[in-house]
C-alpha cells in the first residue's frame, strides 16, 4: 500500500513535469499545444491504474460518465448560448476542460488513497 501511495504522488508530479518538458522540447506550443493536451490522456490512464489497484472495481466508468456529461454540457453551451457549433472548437474546449476534470478526479483519487487505512 505504501508503494501505491508513493507511485500515485510521483504520477501526479511527473506527469505534469514531463508534459511541460515535452511541449517545450519539441516546440509544440508553436502548433497550439500546451501541457494539458499531453497530460489529459496520461491522467486518464493513471486514474485507471491507481483505482484498479485500490478498489475492488475500477473507477473508470465513473470517469467516462463525467467526461460524457462534460461533453453534453459543452455541446449544449455552444448550441444554446453561442448559436453555432464547430467541431474543432468543441474538441479543443472539451480536451482542455477534460484535462481539468481528469486532474481533479485523479487528485481526489490520491486523497482517497491517503485517507484509507
Amino acid at each position: 500500500m505504501i508503494i501505491l501511495k508513493i507511485a500515485s504522488i510521483l504520477f501526479l508530479i511527473l506527469t505534469l513535469t514531463a508534459s511541460i518538458i515535452a511541449v517545450k522540447l519539441f516546440g509544440l506550443e508553436k502548433k497550439g499545444w500546451n501541457f494539458a493536451d499531453i497530460a489529459f490522456p496520461l491522467y486518464f490512464i493513471e486514474s485507471y491504474i491507481i483505482s484498479d489497484r485500490i478498489f475492488y472495481h475500477s473507477l473508470l466508468p465513473h470517469l467516462v460518465l463525467l467526461l460524457g456529461l462534460l461533453a453534453i454540457g459543452i455541446a449544449s453551451f455552444f448550441l444554446f448560448k453561442k448559436r453555432t457549433f464547430s467541431y474543432r472548437r468543441f474538441f479543443k474546449f472539451f480536451w482542455r476542460s477534460g484535462f481539468i476534470l481528469t486532474f481533479l478526479f485523479y487528485l481526489a483519487l490520491v486523497i482517497t488513497l491517503f485517507t484509507l487505512k
